[in-house]
C-alpha cells in the first residue's frame, strides 16, 4: 500500500467530506417531505438539539485521541518507532471503549437531566437520546482506530469510512422515517427516533471497513520494521495514559467549541425568546431549526474542507517538528497550507452565498427561502471564519503553542457569551450566529499573527497569491450571482425541480470561471506546489 502525499490526502478527505455532507443534507429533501410542512419545523429543532447534545458526547468519547493519536503514530514512524504506534493503538482501544461505555450509560439513565441542563428543559429528547446512546459503544474504538490509518499515511482509507458510516446512516433513516411516516401514518417523534438509531448502524459498518483496512496496513510494514530501530537511540518514554490525554485534550478543545456553542444558542435563544421577547414555542422551533440545523447542515459542507485540510496538516506538520526540519521547509509548507486552505474554502463559501435561495428551497421550503437565505448567507460568512480558526488552532497544537491555543479558545467563548444577549434581542435570528462569527474573526487574526511570528509566513509573494484568490472568488461571485437573477427570469426556482436546475446551472458556471481566472493568473498552481508533499 502506497502512502498519501499531502495533496492526495487533503483531496481525498475533501472528496470524501463533501461526499459525506452532502449525503447528510440531501436527505433532508426527502426527509421534510415525509415528516410535512406541519410538523417540519418542530422535527428539525428537536433533531438539532438531540445531535447537539449528541456531538459533545461524541466528542467527550473520543476525547480528541483520533487526531492525538494521528499526531503520535506519525511522529513515532518518522523516527522508525513502529513498535511504539502499534502499543499506542491497542492500548487506546482498550482505553476509549471503557469510556465509551460509561458514556452511553449516562446518556442512556440519565437522559432527562441531560435534557434539563443541555436542552432547556426540553423532555422531547429525553428517547432520541437514549437511543443515540448505543452509537457511544463503538464511536470511540473507530475514533482510535481512524487516528491510527491517518497516522501511517493512509488518509485516504480513513477518508472513505466516513462515505460508508454516512450512507449506511441515511439510507436506515430514510428507510425507517418513509415507513414510519408515509406507510404507517406515525408520529414524527418516533422518525426522528429512529432517524438516531442511524448513527450506530453507520459506525459499526465504518469500522469493520478500518479493522480490514488495518489488517493490510500491517502487511505494509516488515517484522524488522516494527521493532525499535537500532540506529534509534532513544526510543522514547512509555506510553501512559495520562500523556496521551494530555496531548489529546488541546485538541478536544478544539473539536468541541463549535458544539458547544451550539449548545449554548439552543439554551440561549430559547430563553431569550421566551424570557424577554415573548415568543411562541412554535416560532422558537422554527427560528432555531433555521439557524440551528437547517442552515447549520449545509454549512458543514464547508467545515468539511477545513477538516480535510487540518487531518493532513497534522501529521504532516508533527512529522517535521519531530524531526527538527529547517526552518524554510516548515515556512514553505505554512505558506502552502494558508494558500490551500484559502484556494478551496473561499471560492466554495462565495458559491453557496450566491445561490443560498435556492439551496433553501431545495433543501427546506420555498415560503422560507427570503429570511432562510439570509440566515444561510450569515451562517457562511461564520462557517468560514470558524474553518479559518480550527485549522490554525490545530497548527499552533502541533508547533507547540498549547497554551497560547488555550487561551484563544477561552477568549472566543467569552466574546460569543458576551455578545449573544444584545445582538440576539436586537438582530433576532441572526444574533448568534453574528456573535459566533465575530468571535472566530478575532481569534483567528491573534492564532495567525502569533504562527506568522514564528514562522515569518506572511511575505509579499504570499500576499499577491491570496490577492488573486480573493480577487478570482469575488469575480466568480458577481458573475454567478448575476447568472442567477437572469436564470431564475427563465427557470423558477419556486419548486425543488427548478431550485435544482438553478443551482446545477450556476455550479457550473463557478467552477468554470473560477478555475479559468485560477489558470490564468497562476493560483491553481497551488495544487502542484504540494503534489509531492509527503507526510512523512
Amino acid at each position: 500500500m502506497k502512502k498519501d502525499s499531502l495533496l492526495k490526502s487533503s483531496l481525498w478527505i475533501s472528496i470524501s467530506g463533501i461526499l459525506s455532507r452532502i449525503l447528510s443534507v440531501v436527505y433532508i429533501i426527502p426527509w421534510n417531505l415525509w415528516i410535512g410542512p406541519v410538523a417540519v419545523g418542530a422535527a428539525n429543532a428537536l433533531y438539532g438539539k438531540v445531535y447537539n447534545i449528541y456531538n459533545l458526547f461524541l466528542i467527550i468519547a473520543t476525547a480528541g485521541i483520533p487526531s492525538a493519536i494521528s499526531k503520535e503514530v506519525a511522529a513515532h514512524n518518522a523516527l522508525g518507532r513502529f513498535d511504539q504506534s502499534e502499543k499506542l493503538f491497542k492500548k487506546y482501544t482498550i482505553y476509549m471503549s471503557l469510556v465509551g461505555i460509561v458514556l452511553a450509560f449516562i446518556m442512556f439513565f440519565g437522559a432527562k437531566y441531560v435534557a434539563i441542563v443541555l436542552a432547556a428543559g426540553d423532555m422531547r429528547v429525553v428517547t432520541p437520546i437514549k437511543y443515540l446512546s448505543i452509537a457511544m459503544l463503538i464511536i470511540p474504538a473507530l475514533g482510535i482506530l481512524r487516528g491510527y490509518i491517518q497516522g501511517y499515511a493512509f488518509i485516504s482509507y480513513s477518508a472513505f469510512s466516513q462515505v460508508i458510516e454516512q450512507i449506511a446512516r441515511v439510507a436506515y433513516m430514510l428507510y425507517a422515517t418513509y415507513t414510519i411516516m408515509i406507510l404507517q401514518k406515525g408520529s414524527y417523534m418516533a422518525a426522528v427516533n429512529q432517524s438516531t438509531l442511524a448513527s450506530f448502524i453507520g459506525a459499526t459498518l465504518a469500522y469493520v471497513f478500518l479493522l480490514w483496512i488495518r489488517i493490510r496496513v500491517r502487511k505494509t510494514v516488515t517484522v524488522p520494521d516494527i521493532k525499535p530501530s537500532d540506529n534509534v537511540k532513544d526510543n522514547g518514554p512509555e506510553i501512559s495514559f495520562s500523556s496521551m490525554l494530555r496531548s489529546a485534550i488541546p485538541f478536544l478543545l478544539v473539536d468541541t467549541i463549535m458544539t458547544v456553542l451550539q449548545l449554548f444558542d439552543q439554551t440561549t435563544f430559547t430563553w431569550i425568546y421566551e424570557l424577554i421577547l415573548h415568543a411562541s414555542q412554535k416560532t422558537i422551533d422554527d427560528l432555531y431549526a433555521m439557524f440551528g440545523f437547517q442552515a447549520n447542515k449545509l454549512i458543514m459542507v464547508l467545515v468539511s474542507l477545513a477538516i480535510s485540510v487540518s487531518a493532513s496538516v497534522i501529521p504532516a506538520l508533527s512529522a517535521m517538528i519531530t524531526r527538527k526540519t529547517g526552518l524554510k521547509t516548515v515556512q514553505k509548507l505554512m505558506q502552502n497550507i494558508v494558500q490551500f486552505t484559502f484556494f478551496i474554502i473561499l471560492p466554495a463559501t462565495f458559491g453557496m452565498m450566491a445561490i443560498s435561495r435556492q439551496l433553501w428551497t431545495v433543501f427546506v421550503f420555498y415560503d422560507q427561502s427570503i429570511l432562510g437565505s439570509k440566515v444561510l448567507i450569515v451562517s457562511c460568512v461564520e462557517a468560514f471564519f470558524y474553518c479559518l480558526f480550527m485549522i490554525l488552532e490545530n497548527i499552533l497544537q502541533v508547533t507547540h503553542h498549547v497554551r497560547k491555543s488555550l487561551i484563544y479558545l477561552a477568549l472566543a467563548y467569552i466574546i460569543k457569551m458576551i455578545l449573544q444577549v444584545p445582538l440576539t434581542v436586537s438582530l433576532g435570528v441572526y444574533g448568534p450566529v453574528t456573535a459566533t462569527a465575530i468571535a472566530f474573526i478575532l481569534m483567528s487574526y491573534f492564532a495567525f499573527r502569533l504562527i506568522n511570528k514564528q514562522f515569518q509566513i506572511v511575505n509579499k509573494e504570499l500576499g499577491k497569491k491570496l490577492f488573486r484568490i480573493l480577487l478570482d472568488g469575488v469575480v466568480m461571485l458577481l458573475v454567478v450571482a448575476v447568472a442567477n437573477f437572469l436564470i431564475v427570469k427563465v427557470i423558477s426556482d419556486a419548486t425543488k425541480i427548478g431550485a435544482i436546475i438553478v443551482i446545477i446551472i450556476c455550479g457550473l458556471i463557478g467552477v468554470a470561471v473560477y478555475g479559468f481566472l485560477a489558470y490564468k493568473d497562476g493560483s491553481l498552481s497551488i495544487l502542484k506546489d504540494i503534489r509531492d508533499t509527503k507526510i512523512y
